[in-house]
């Protein structure tokens, strides 16, 4: 029989909040799945969905498809324990605190930067849609109570702005040119022209030309 991890998942997008129980049938975290990019819509269970500044609206439904890419984050709520001895391969990395604004929340988050990169070349070449945040503080931008969330998956492509927070953000490198300096020759320096002679003063020449017999 084969095992099922269930996680309890928030979802948010512009317009809506979507709660309910994901299922995985191989253990790995909530960002992992869904980078993957294996299926465009998921199905939760148990789901309920409410418009996103209307709360007591919710509606219940047994099942709920929804689209990633229109949420702005998604919350992991609870999860289940990995299986034992699993150890997930990762690169060293740092926590560095960060601000992010989306058009709808502020988020102030631990971001887990790579020690071997500077923050903007690894935020530049980053390919994946969702950008995993731990120890989360959400703010409603049109006000409300903060949300404090464990864990967080933020849609990259819906981040407007953000700076790190106590740090000194570096900045973005300047794409190169097509030909690279390096490899262009420098110009031949020209050999230095040759002031022209001075222009003779009339009086002066005139005294110093001799005088010559009149031929006729």
């Amino acid at each position: 029989m084969n095992e099922t991890y269930t996680f309890t998942v928030e979802i948010y997008t512009e317009a809506l909040t979507i709660t309910g129980s994901y299922d995985l049938p191989l253990y790995r975290r909530v960002s992992d799945a869904i980078n993957s990019r294996l299926h465009r819509f998921i199905t939760l269970r148990d789901a309920a969905v409410a418009p996103l500044w209307r709360p007591q609206q919710s509606q219940r439904v047994p099942q709920l498809l929804v689209d990633w890419s229109n949420a702005l984050l998604v919350a992991t709520i609870a999860e289940p324990a990995p299986p034992p001895g699993l150890q997930a391969p990762a690169s060293p990395r740092d926590a560095q605190p960060m601000m992010f604004f989306t058009p709808v929340f502020a988020l102030r988050a631990d971001f887990y930067k790579r020690t071997d990169m500077e923050l903007v070349s690894m935020l530049s070449e980053m390919t994946d849609d969702f950008i995993a945040l731990s120890a989360v503080s959400i703010y409603p931008l049109q006000g409300g109570a903060p949300l404090a969330r464990t864990f967080v998956c933020l849609n990259r492509h819906r981040v407007q702005a953000l700076y790190a927070v106590g740090a000194h953000l570096a900045h973005a490198p300047i794409p190169a040119s097509p030909i690279e300096s390096s490899s262009v020759l420098p110009a031949a320096t020209p050999p230095p022209i040759a002031p022209p002679p001075p222009i003779p003063d009339i009086e002066t020449a005139t005294a110093e030309t001799p005088a010559t017999d009149d031929p006729v």
